[in-house]
């Protein structure tokens, strides 16, 4: 998977999950809308991860090929974490909520984990 050169409104996110599943992005942009709303802000945290995981499409040079199972695996991590806002998973026995916290770990980890990929 590639984010869209062509096909873009913000990051080109969209434009790109549309074109390998084939469908119009119009309606995968207004999945995305519906969910960030209904999961209180993850799939937009899902979104900006894949803004920075997932290389743009290129005339001029094949980037490598982002696996589109990670980009799915991505968004399954993505509902579980919102179905565990209303669970309440993501909360201590004290009332603290671990939600942005562990978002910020894991943004983290990925982080670390593209600059030893780089490193390389």
């Amino acid at each position: 998977m590639y984010r869209s050169f062509t096909d873009r409104v913000l990051g080109g996110v969209c434009g790109g999950l549309g074109a390998s599943l084939r469908l119009n992005a119009w309606w995968v942009r207004g999945v995305f809308t519906v969910l960030t709303l209904v999961s209180l802000g993850i799939f937009a945290a899902t979104y900006a991860l894949l803004w920075w995981l997932v290389p743009q499409e290129s005339f001029a040079r094949t980037p490598r090929r982002f696996p589109a199972l990670l980009v799915f695996g991505l968004l399954l991590l993505s509902v579980l974490a919102s179905v565990g806002i209303f669970v309440g998973w993501w909360v201590t026995p004290t009332g603290v909520s671990l939600l942005y916290p562990g978002l910020l770990l894991i943004l983290s980890v990925v982080f670390l984990l593209r600059q030893f990929a780089r490193a390389v």
